[in-house]
């Protein structure tokens, strides 16, 4: 995990990893300048190979169950969720169809690449919330967000109190952090699913080849794998930025 110390004006504070419990995997703090009373809290934790529509059911499920778990152990009290709502990494993350008429061939292709584009979009889910923070009685405004991507989790969590920043600034401040931080914390998988193997069936027509080459191969890419760290650049990103490694064997990696 390569987490840069700055990104625009998002600063690096604190970053943790218990080596005891990496299933958990590690968490960055950033604070935003000018804006002292809003944490945002990025954690990064393993999920596996899985289609991402499964990746972001099962992930919000655990997400509210963690909720669930700090409102029993009195750490929040009035927790109140708002409604869960797609949320797009890039605002205007559309795909362009083909300007002109082509061939059916030029066309063909056209549709498979927007398909294979559409399907790779970044987005995931955001949670709006407030609460009250226990001990304190301290009423609180909170967002979370969760992505699927490299094949981990990438959880945000903002929070202010209610008196410093208004509903309207913490929403545009919080929804800008995600979309900052999280193209910006990289996950490099180094190790044996580098290699990848794609599947065509036997009887597929061309067009069904040319879809199944490009959906399967923009998928593996995305989950940034390289066979060595220099091929991943781990070194070279690194110069400016805290670096949490974890180590897995390869039975404790498998896809589902």
């Amino acid at each position: 995990m390569i987490a840069p110390r700055r990104v625009g004006d998002f600063v690096l504070h604190d970053a943790s990893y218990d080596e005891g419990r990496k299933y958990s995997g590690a968490g960055f703090r950033y604070a935003v300048e000018g804006h002292q009373e809003t944490r945002i809290d990025v954690y990064v934790y393993p999920a596996g190979r899985m289609p991402r529509a499964s990746a972001l059911t099962s992930g919000m499920a655990g997400f509210r169950a963690d909720l669930g778990r700090a409102v029993d152990a009195g750490t929040y009290a009035d927790l109140v969720l708002g409604d869960e709502q797609e949320f797009a990494l890039v605002e205007d993350a559309t795909v362009a169809g083909p300007d002109t008429p082509g061939d059916g061939n030029g066309e063909a292709l056209e549709a498979i690449l927007a398909i294979a584009a559409s399907g790779n979009r970044p987005s995931g889910r955001k949670l709006p919330m407030t609460m009250t923070l226990q001990p304190h009685g301290w009423p609180m405004q909170s967002a979370g967000y969760l992505f699927y991507r490299q094949l981990y989790y990438f959880k945000v969590r903002a929070s202010a109190a209610v008196e410093r920043i208004t509903p309207a600034d913490f929403d545009v401040l919080v929804d800008r952090a995600a979309r900052t931080l999280v193209p910006a914390i990289e996950v490099a998988n180094v190790g044996a699913c580098a290699g990848s193997v794609i599947h065509v069936a036997a009887d597929a027509s061309p067009e069904e080849v040319a879809r199944e080459l490009v959906m399967q191969a923009t998928e593996h890419q995305g989950y940034n794998c390289h066979e060595t760290a220099e091929a991943a650049g781990v070194g070279r990103k690194s110069a400016e930025a805290e670096v949490v490694e974890i180590a897995y064997r390869a039975e404790e990696w498998k896809a589902p």
